[in-house]
């Protein structure tokens, strides 16, 4: 993709830009190379590479060093615990990581920064087949499964999202969602496919997103509806928008309204990582008139409902399957991919009822109850546990664990840090207070 798209761009526009400096695209392909010359010289069979660090401009630089070096690149999520990240390392068969600093575990690992002074010669050329992402995602059965994402499956999403969406040369798209999340890393390809600027937040600051906003003329930024809210909260005005893609569960009727009051282009999407971001997405200028809508397929992407009502897709942007787990794939016979999410159409558009049955969507971070299970039932005196959603105004939902036995309370707490991440704890309905409910039934 580097080596193929990025020449295209003017050499001295600016391609990426941080709180602590900026990058043309010769800039940009310069560092990426140096990178990856350093990883060829020093690890040449390795064959996966993990990323495990907070965004930056030297998380774009690597993302595109991999992909250079024709290598298969894992994101992999900094909020793990270090035995969740154990365990996701060895189900992708990660033969080193990047880091920002160094980590406990017993894996090559090279900072993020490392460069040789010579840059890599022969970019690799991917063809459309090849893999060149795994991406986790939650597993019903408490195991995390690694997506397998084509280089096809990022091209074709990147040109369905200009289709639909509009992305250009003259765009200036802010990240402040994770990169390590489809809906971060997405922004990364598209800019590279389509020359558009990239700024770079190490997280999400409302007063910080306001200022950028305004003073360097965002014209593109993707949220979930809980960062919208805070937004609104702090009186974000259009200034230069044109889109807000929103996605990570459906957006309250309220914040939509205002939304529209304050002319604010928002866009609420539906899409997965086995999808490689969007499916379908509603236009701003269609919110209100279709309140609770995921918005029209986009082309090519096809979407039907079963006789179930499960929610079925296939098009090029869809994942040829999981790496290493092909059990858990969800072919129909036809070639459509079972989501598991339950949904209608009206009219064309598509209308998402229930996440993946048990699925718990908590502020954009997608949450199993078979995960948070396994690890309470590994606490003496827990016979049995169900872990539920609750509705929690300001992240959607959160997990709430009912469980059977007497236990030890603090065994139980330390378990769950130990390992899981601390968004998939259970925690009271409350906003403000991060207690476990784990109430016993007799």
């Amino acid at each position: 993709m580097m080596n193929r798209y990025v020449k295209q761009h003017q050499h001295d526009a600016m391609a990426l830009v941080t709180a602590f400096g900026q990058w043309t695209w010769s800039e940009l392909m310069d560092e990426s190379a140096r990178l990856a010359h350093f990883l060829n010289r020093t690890v040449p069979e390795a064959r996966h590479i993990g990323l495990f660090a907070a965004n930056s401009a030297d998380y774009v630089i690597a993302v595109h060093a991999v992909q250079l070096l024709g290598k298969v690149l894992v994101p992999l999520n900094t909020r793990l615990t270090m035995s969740e990240l154990a365990g996701q390392i060895e189900t992708a068969d990660i033969d080193l990581l990047l880091v920002d600093e160094p980590i406990d575990l017993s894996i090559t690992q090279f900072e993020l920064t490392s460069r040789d002074d010579a840059s890599l010669a022969t970019p690799h050329e991917w063809a459309t087949d090849e893999v060149m992402s795994l991406m986790f995602t939650s597993g019903t059965t408490g195991r995390a499964k690694a997506v397998k994402q084509t280089f096809g499956n990022h091209m074709a999403s990147a040109v369905a999202a200009k289709t639909r969406l509009g992305y250009g040369t003259s765009d200036r798209m802010l990240i402040v969602t994770p990169l390590f999340h489809m809906s971060g890393l997405a922004q990364v390809y598209r800019s590279a496919r389509f020359g558009s600027t990239l700024y770079v937040e190490p997280k999400f600051d409302v007063a910080r997103t306001l200022e950028l906003i305004e003073t360097a003329r965002i014209t593109h930024i993707s949220l979930v509806a809980v960062m919208l809210q805070r937004l609104l909260d702090a009186g974000l005005s259009r200034h230069q928008l044109r889109l807000l893609l929103v996605g990570g569960g459906p957006v309250p009727r309220p914040l939509l309204e205002e939304a529209e009051r304050r002319q604010l282009p928002v866009a609420q999407t539906y899409g997965m990582t086995e999808t490689c971001s969007q499916v379908a997405t509603l236009l701003p200028s269609e919110a209100l008139a279709h309140i609770g809508s995921s918005g029209q397929a986009i082309a090519p992407t096809q979407l039907r409902i079963n006789a179930d009502g499960e929610i079925e897709v296939t098009g090029p942007t869809v994942t040829p399957g999981y790496y290493r787990q092909p059990e858990a794939h969800a072919w129909t016979p036809d070639g459509y991919w079972q989501t598991g999410d339950l949904g209608t159409m009206k009219d064309g558009y598509l209308y998402v009822h229930d996440r993946r049955s048990d699925l718990i969507i908590s502020g954009g971070e997608n949450i199993y109850p078979a995960e948070i299970e396994s690890v309470l039932l590994r606490c003496s005196g827990i016979q049995d546990v169900g872990v539920v959603g609750r509705p929690d105004p300001t992240w959607g939902a959160v997990p709430v664990a009912f469980t059977v036995g007497t236990f030890d309370f603090d065994e139980a707490t330390q378990l769950l840090h130990d390992h899981l991440a601390s968004y998939k704890h259970p925690r009271h309905g409350l906003p403000s207070t991060s207690c476990l409910v784990m109430s016993m039934v007799n």
